[in-house]
């Protein structure tokens, strides 16, 4: 398992660097002639990515909620979008689903290149622009965001609103996040209406009719959730949630254990 692990790894590296394009041995030249290396093209929105375990259950909210916006939707199906939110995959599952667990299951928190270099060929997969990268620090969640062109962190950190039950039940919101994420990412322009073009009378046999395609993930009921609760949670919150920001630069997000 570890040397899969590792040429997963290996392998996630040398897709983003391919894609990129740069290699490992002309980065000291161009580091030291002072050239601009080339990014990866932009992707479209942000994908969220569950790092370690005990995150599910944060990272599946902050998913609903990055992900009912239209600029951040990602183009992902539904099983990518529960496995990189951290949801256990099945034994009998498809090759690709249980690879991409596998993929997730090795990323760490680092702050080195190669942890970076594989979470940014994960959100080039995905033709993310961004990845909300949710893992826990201490007891608390915590949400990063990486720019999958440089594989860089970005200076800013989300934090969620933590609600519990009188059962003891523990429920996660993440007022705000959608709205800051949306400065990050290039919000898609409407494209002009084509000029109508000329009626003509067509010879061509009638079309087949096209073959179903799957539900896209934001319109299942995983991605809904508990929506009337969110949302009458979210309009009180919104309040007590606040933006800081500390001596290193690093913009800071956060919300409130309620009561």
């Amino acid at each position: 398992m570890r040397s899969r692990v590792l040429a997963l790894t290996l392998a996630g590296c040398g897709t983003w660097l391919g894609s990129a394009g740069v290699s490992m041995a002309a980065e000291p030249e161009a580091r030291g002639s002072g050239a601009t290396t080339a990014t990866a093209p932009a992707g479209r929105g942000a994908v969220v990515v569950a790092i370690g375990s005990g995150v599910e259950a944060a990272a599946k909210p902050l998913a609903r909620e990055i992900y009912r916006d239209e600029a951040l939707r990602p183009s992902l199906d539904d099983r990518a979008a529960r496995v990189l939110a951290g949801e256990a995959v099945a034994a009998d599952a498809p090759a690709k689903e249980r690879e991409l667990a596998e993929v997730r299951s090795a990323l760490t928190t680092n702050d080195d290149a190669p942890s970076r270099r594989l979470l940014a060929s994960l959100g080039a997969e995905q033709k993310a622009e961004i990845v909300v990268a949710v893992s826990m620090a201490g007891d608390r969640p915590v949400a990063r965001v990486l720019r999958v062109g440089t594989a860089r962190y970005e200076s800013i950190e989300l934090g969620p609103t933590i609600e519990r039950s009188e059962a003891g039940e523990i429920r996660y919101t993440w007022p705000g996040a959608a709205a800051t994420l949306r400065k990050l990412v290039i919000v898609p322009q409407a494209a002009a209406p084509a000029p109508l073009a000329p009626k003509q009378t067509s010879t061509k046999a009638p079309a087949k009719p096209e073959e179903p395609t799957p539900k896209p993930f934001y319109k299942s009921a995983w991605f809904w959730g508990p929506v009337g609760a969110i949302v009458a949670a979210g309009a009180a919150v919104l309040i007590t949630s606040k933006v800081t920001e500390d001596s290193t630069g690093m913009v800071r997000l956060r919300g409130q254990v309620a009561p």
